[in-house]
């Protein structure tokens, strides 16, 4: 919980303990959650958290640096405290969401002289390597 609470205080962001147990998770389970998941995990721990607390904090969390959201069009956001440049693989079998070491800059290179990238999400969409040994 040090970490998260360190992270509070770097963005001037008020520490508290539902957002110092969402920021936890975030960092700890890497798994690309979406509110709802967030939710169910931490309320058996905070009996008194609701969704629009954790929707709420994850909104703080992408407006101060702490999260960024994905969006893979299945209706609902993702959330990931990793907010160092890279991308995104979801498996469209088992809806696991994974993370890709494909930096700005591989995809810079390709862009026509004089483009600049600001801001950048790259999702690629396919079967991950379990499922696919499922099928076989």
């Amino acid at each position: 919980m040090e970490n998260a609470i360190q992270k509070f205080q770097n963005r001037g962001m008020r520490p508290s303990i539902q957002r110092a147990k969402i920021l936890q998770y975030l960092l700890d389970k890497r798994n690309h959650p979406t509110v709802d998941l967030i939710y169910q995990e931490l309320l058996p721990e905070l009996p008194t958290l609701s969704r629009t607390t954790v929707y709420n904090t994850l909104d703080a969390f992408c407006e101060n640096g702490l999260a960024i959201h994905l969006d893979f069009g299945e209706g609902f956001l993702r959330y990931d405290a990793d907010t160092t440049p890279h991308s995104h693989f979801f498996c469209k079998c088992c809806q696991k969401v994974f993370d890709l070491e494909i930096p700005p800059e591989d995809i810079a290179s390709k862009l026509p002289k004089g483009f600049v990238i600001q801001e950048s999400q790259l999702y690629a969409f396919g079967v991950c390597e379990e499922c696919n040994k499922a099928k076989l």
